[in-house]
Formats: structure tokens, sequence, C-alpha cells
């Protein structure tokens, strides 16, 4: 029994894949055992062969566990990892929605920086052009400025020509008002000469006419009033005395009347009557309005005190008086 079972060869298996496959060393040898020990062996065989399936399985599920708990674990890592990025991503998601409006609002600014960058450019350029424009204005100072220069050099003798100028206007100025006044002279001695020459006599700006037909006091005023003229006033004491000593002691009415005023005294030409003054123009005693019809006033008599009140009927002569006008150059 024991030589039989030492002449039994040794299996061999190999487990690639989970697939056994049993060989002998050596192939056995054909032996003309009966068909019960084959039999035997072939049990054994499969006994063997069931055992060691047995141990690669039991091998390959602890392996294949180990390999599977790894694979569910790093699984679970990894979704984790996967979790914590999707919550990521919505995070990010949420945060590019809220961003989306800042962009947006950004982009609008931009749109507006880039216009007020449009602006400023304009702005340089019209600022380039402002500078060259200042620049050739620059150069054109400096050559004005040199000029200027030249001209400060010469204004020294400009100024001493210039005083020397200056007295010779002042001469020339008073020389042509002397010629101004000395033309105004002559024109006036001009104009009184040929109202003099018409019987007219000048006194201090006034033309006096002496007639010499008699008229009652209102044709004598008729007729100055055809002259341009009115009955002689008297405004003054030097006036007063032209008047008499003109008159050469001869009765000539003058323009004082108090017709028609009530009783008062007054100038036919409106010229304002000083009672008082007047008071020493009159004849002592007058006027005394005799007979109730003494309503005009004459000069009666070669003195300062030479007024005398009459009737305006009388005849007498009289004199006109008209001021003096210049006539237009």
């Amino acid at each position: 029994m024991k030589a039989a079972e030492s002449e039994v060869p040794d299996a061999h298996f190999t487990v690639d894949k989970q697939n056994i496959s049993l060989w002998p060393r050596e192939p056995p040898p054909k032996t003309g055992l009966p068909l019960v020990p084959r039999k035997l062996l072939t049990v054994r065989a499969a006994v063997i062969f069931l055992t060691l399936v047995l141990v690669a399985s039991v091998l390959l599920q602890a392996f294949l566990y180990s390999w599977f708990m790894g694979t569910i674990s790093d699984v679970k890592t990894n979704a984790q990892l996967l979790k914590g990025r999707v919550d990521n991503i919505s995070t990010l998601s949420s945060e590019i929605k809220r961003n989306r409006g800042g962009v947006e609002v950004a982009g609008v600014q931009v749109q507006m920086v880039n216009a007020s960058l449009d602006r400023v450019r304009s702005q340089i350029q019209r600022l380039e052009t402002g500078v060259k424009e200042a620049n050739a204005q620059i150069q054109t100072l400096t050559r004005s400025w040199e000029e200027v220069n030249n001209l400060n050099a010469q204004i020294p003798e400009l100024k001493r020509d210039l005083d020397k100028a200056s007295a010779l206007n002042a001469k020339v100025r008073g020389l042509q008002s002397s010629l101004e006044n000395i033309s105004k002279s002559l024109k006036q001695q001009n104009d009184i000469l040929q109202v003099v020459s018409q019987g007219w006599k000048y006194f201090k700006g006034n033309f006096y006419y002496f007639s010499r037909i008699p008229k009652t006091w209102y044709s004598a005023q008729q007729f100055c009033m055809s002259r341009n003229s009115h009955l002689t006033s008297v405004t003054s004491e030097s006036e007063q005395e032209f008047l008499y000593k003109a008159a050469g002691g001869l009765l000539h009415w003058i323009g004082l009347t108090k017709a028609g005023s009530e009783g008062d005294w007054h100038w036919v030409d409106d010229t304002p009557f000083d009672k008082v003054q007047s008071a020493r123009f009159w004849i002592p005693g007058e006027p005394n309005n005799t007979g109730g019809n003494e309503h005009c006033a004459n000069i009666k008599v070669s003195s300062l005190r030479s007024w005398n009140d009459a009737s305006c009927d009388n005849v007498l002569l009289f004199i006109c008086k008209q001021p003096y006008i210049p006539s237009e150059p």
C-alpha cells in the first residue's frame, strides 16, 4: 500500500485569473492498473483540485474583499470630494449670478469710461492744438518783445522829442485859441459894424436904436417889434447912464408900462422889473400919474434920475433894444 502511494505522482496547478490548471510533474506511466485504483486516483485528484480551488477562492475573496473595500472607501472619498466640488460649483454659480449684474454694471461703467476717454482724447487734441497756437504766439510775442526792447532804447530820445512837441503843441493850442478869440472878436465887430451902419448903437451885448421920428408909445413898440426888438428895458445903472447920455436930453419912450397890468409897472420884453433898483431912476416925485392916465414911462432929462410917467398917447422919440446874437459861422 505504501509502495503504491509512493508511486503516485504529485499534482501541480497554477491559478491565473480564476483559471486552475492541473498538470503532473511527469506524465504518469502507462501501467496496467486496475479500474478501481484509477478511480481513486481520479477522486483524490478531484479532491485536491477542489481543495485548491477552495483555497484559491478563499484567498481570492480575501484579496478581492480588501481591494473592494478599499475601492468603496475611495469611491466614498471621491463622492465626498465630488459633493464638495458640486457644493462649490453651486456656490460659484450663485456668486456668478450675483456677479453677473456687477459685470453688466461694470460693462456700462467701462463704456462710460471709454466715452470719457474719448472726450479726454478730444480735449487733449484741442489742448495740443492750443499749445501749438500758444507757441506760435509766444514766438510772435518774442519778436515783438525784441522790437519793444529796440523801441525802449529809443524812448529817451523820443521822450525829448515828445517834450519838444508838447511844448510846440501848447504854443500851437495857445495860438489857435488866440486866433479863435480874434476870429470871434473880428466876427463880432463885423456883426456890430453891420448893425451900427444901419443906425443902431452897441453897448454891452445889446444894440439900441434911437429914433428920429416921434411916435406914440404903442406905435413905437410896434416899430421896434418890426425890427426884431422891443422898447428898451433898463437892468443896471451903467445901462441907465448910457441911455440918458445917448438921448441927449430929448424925451424918449422906454419899454416900462403899467397898462393892462392892474397898476403894476413891467417891462414889455419880459425882463423882470426890479422895483428897488428902479426907484433910483425916477425923477423925484415921479411917477405921479397926473390925470390918472400916465401909464407909460420915458427918459425926460439927461440925468441918472430921469424917468417920468406920461400918457401913452403922447408922441415922443423912442429907444429900441435888441440883444446881440452872434450869427452862425
